[in-house]
Order: structure tokens, then sequence, then C-alpha cells
């Protein structure tokens, strides 16, 4: 067996190699059960490196994006035979009701409530949907009736829940982002850093050294990195932000772009 993760390891960073190992091991008992496994939720980096190992092992996957477009999803891993079966995926939605017209919750007090009151690790949990339509949770069904019967409150607002259907999500109208234009010499990612959330480009780099900073779900530390249209930056203990489009230049030859934030 020892032969078959061969050159692994090349493929992926040292930050990624516990996860690595994981899947590997995982891949190994499908492999050798005969049985599939599902994962918890995997942001779009922990996917691709599921995906490229079961590969590795000729294993088919699944993901929980084909019954519902969000940007956290659950993997099957599963040996050739296995049929695809929906509620596998094990995956329940949650509306929170409140007063709307008093009240408003964040994405950061929905997540914090439900981590601290259910004691529950972050990949138990999915989306967190802020919109027009309500605010809505995507979690491993297991929890659901613990939310249920536990959570009455977040940040001092009365709540309920209800189950929703996951074809009726609004999962591509999230509202908890803010649209901002920045003029910026260059797209280097201390520079983005600084200008999205409004520090000081030394404390950006500091940041990004100290291994704080994310681009694309990965760990960067080049805090001179060129970034490009679309990708997605998170500072842990700020936010997250990405950058949306190219404007074009200033009268000063300084670049316009328009990014997204979502502070935590």
């Amino acid at each position: 067996m020892m032969k078959k993760i061969d050159g692994i390891f090349q493929h992926f960073t040292s930050e990624e190699k516990v996860f690595v190992e994981k899947i590997i091991g995982i891949c190994q008992e499908v492999e050798e059960s005969y049985s599939y496994h599902l994962s918890s939720f995997l942001n779009p980096r922990e996917v691709e490196i599921l995906q490229s190992i079961a590969a590795h092992f000729h294993l088919n996957t699944y993901s929980s994006q084909q019954i519902l477009a969000t940007e956290f999803v659950r993997v099957i891993i599963a040996p050739d035979y296995y049929v695809l079966d929906e509620s596998d995926f094990d995956i329940l939605a949650l509306e929170i009701c409140f007063p709307k017209k008093f009240h408003s919750l964040s994405h950061s007090q929905v997540l914090g409530t439900l981590l601290n009151q259910l004691g529950i690790r972050r990949d138990f949990i999915g989306d967190i949907l802020i919109g027009d339509e309500g605010v809505f949770v995507i979690l491993e069904k297991r929890f659901g009736d613990l939310a249920r019967a536990t959570i009455s409150k977040i940040s001092r607002v009365p709540v309920t829940w209800k189950e929703q259907a996951l074809s009726t999500l609004p999962v591509e109208n999230n509202k908890d982002f803010k649209s901002m234009h920045l003029l910026l010499s260059s797209l280097r990612l201390d520079k983005l850093v600084g200008a999205g959330f409004k520090m000081s480009r030394s404390n950006a780099v500091k940041l990004i050294e100290s291994g704080q900073v994310k681009v694309n779900y990965k760990e960067m530390k080049q805090a001179g990195k060129l970034l490009e249209i679309g990708q997605l930056v998170s500072v842990r203990g700020f936010g997250r932000l990405k950058l949306r489009e190219l404007l074009g230049h200033s009268k000063q030859g300084k670049l316009k772009v328009e990014i997204e934030v979502i502070k935590k």
C-alpha cells in the first residue's frame, strides 16, 4: 500500500501535510473496506486536495455542491460501484427566525453562537447565508435538533428555528458583505490587506508573515504576492475580502479595484 502514496506529498505545502495524511488514510480505508466515506464540511482548497488524492486511488468523489451551490461542502469518497443517494450527504438547512424589523444578525454572531453553545467544531457547519430572504444555516443533520433545543438567543436577539428544503435556499444572495472601491499602486497582498481592512501596511505585513493570512484558503506568508481577480483573502481576526474587478487606472496611474469585504 505504501507505494501508492509515493510522490503525493510533493504536490502540497507543508501546512497541508496533516490534512493530506488524513485523506490518504480515508482513501485507504474506503479501498480496503469497500464502503463509502462522508467528509465534514470542507472549503474549496480542501475539496481540491481530497479530489486529487481520491483520483490517485482511483476512487470516485461526489460533492454536496451538486444539490446546493455553497462555498463549504461535504464530499463522499466511494468505490466505482457506489450509487449516489443525495440523502447520504446528511445535510440540514435551518432558517433563523427573528424580528427583522428591529434586529439584524451578522455571520460572526451566528457562527460564534453555534460554536460556543453547541460545543462543536467549525467543520460541522457549512455556509451561513444572510440575505434579503432571511438568515439560513447549513449544518450536519445530527446537530439540527440540538440547535433548535439549545439556542433561543443570538447576540441578545430572540430567535426560533425552522427547517427549510435545500432547494429553496437563496445561495446566490448572501448580503453580509460590503462592496468597496480602492486605489492601489499594485495588487500586492500587503497593500490589499492594509487598504481593505484600514490598517497600516506594516501591520498587514506582520499578519502575513506570522501566518494569519490565507489566499484562496492556502496560508500565504509572502507579503509581496501579486493577487489576481477573483481571489479570496482571509485575515484571521478581521474577516475576508475578495478582489472582484479591475476598474481601470486613476490619473495618477494607480489601479482602481472593486473588492467585497466580509468582516468578522
